[in-house]
């Protein structure tokens, strides 16, 4: 995005341009993301005691905002529920209603439109809140293939689910404006749009070369150690477990015990309990180097 001031009486402009992960849009007071938006690239009049510096052109009635120079293939838009109020000195958090599309376009709030590749974008997930600001539950919606068949993903459990359930039921406000199955603190926070013209890009299927070679690793070594735990655990009926008490520990020692009971440093063996005694001395020679 661009940062800029401009003059009004002199032909005098300071610009910046700044990268951003995601756009906080205000909701208080607004009724939908066009509304947001809008208030987002609000131009801010610097007059009277406000006058901008201008320089050599001295105070200057100027004007202040952001345009957007460039959107990228995917959209997060963090809806700010949740903000700081000077009179209670606490967050809040704001349940009002507040309307999102499937379908948004935003070529005009760029500062020069490209009409080879619009800006037009398709909902991909909606993170949703329950709750207030000292709590609550979360649950994200998911359109994974961009076709309009949505997934609710709460918790551990994945089930299909209707539009209406994934983007209306999730726009807040009072329960008289909503369906009365619904409760009004619950809506959405954050949500995930996918360019239309990179769709296909950003959904395409996953393969094993997308994959980096470390994490398939990993993944590999923790099937293999959860196998080697679930073998354990399998046959854990068959083992025994036998400390052995070096004579280091009774060395020193003062007291009616042999050893220190409170610290002993045995040496911990596992062994089949169908084991001969000639294979646990064994096990021990060999451990012990003797």
């Amino acid at each position: 995005m661009i940062s800029y001031i401009r003059c009004k009486n002199v032909d005098y402009s300071s610009t910046r341009s700044e990268t951003f992960y995601d756009i906080q849009l205000n909701i208080k007071g607004k009724k939908n993301i066009d509304e947001s938006f809008k208030d987002y690239i609000a131009k801010e009049t610097l007059d009277g005691d406000n006058k901008y510096d201008a320089g050599e052109h001295g105070l200057q009635d100027a004007e202040k905002g952001v345009i957007f120079s460039a959107f990228p293939p995917v959209l997060h838009l963090h809806l700010m529920r949740f903000q700081y109020d000077p009179i209670t000195d606490c967050s809040v958090k704001f349940n009002d209603r507040f309307e999102f599309y499937e379908k948004i376009s935003l070529d005009s709030y760029l500062q020069e439109q490209d009409p080879n590749n619009p800006a037009n974008y398709t909902l991909h997930a909606v993170l949703v809140h329950s709750g207030d600001n000292h709590g609550g539950h979360y649950v994200v919606f998911i359109n994974p293939r961009g076709d309009g068949k949505w997934c609710k993903f709460d918790d551990d459990v994945v089930s299909r689910c209707t539009k209406q359930e994934a983007i209306e039921h999730n726009y807040g406000g009072h329960d008289e404006d909503m369906n009365m199955t619904v409760k009004h603190c619950t809506n959405a926070y954050m949500l995930v749009y996918i360019r239309d013209s990179e769709l296909h890009n950003v959904l395409q299927e996953v393969t094993d070369a997308d994959i980096p070679s470390e994490l398939a690793d990993r993944l590999a070594e923790e099937k293999r150690m959860e196998q080697v735990r679930r073998k354990e655990r399998n046959e854990a009926h068959l083992y025994m477990t036998i400390n052995v008490l070096l004579e280091d520990s009774f060395d020193g020692h003062q007291g009616n015990d042999l050893y220190d009971p409170e610290r002993p440093l045995f040496r911990v063996f596992k062994i089949k309990k169908m084991a001969l005694v000639s294979e646990m001395m064994d096990m021990f020679a060999d451990a012990f180097k003797r």
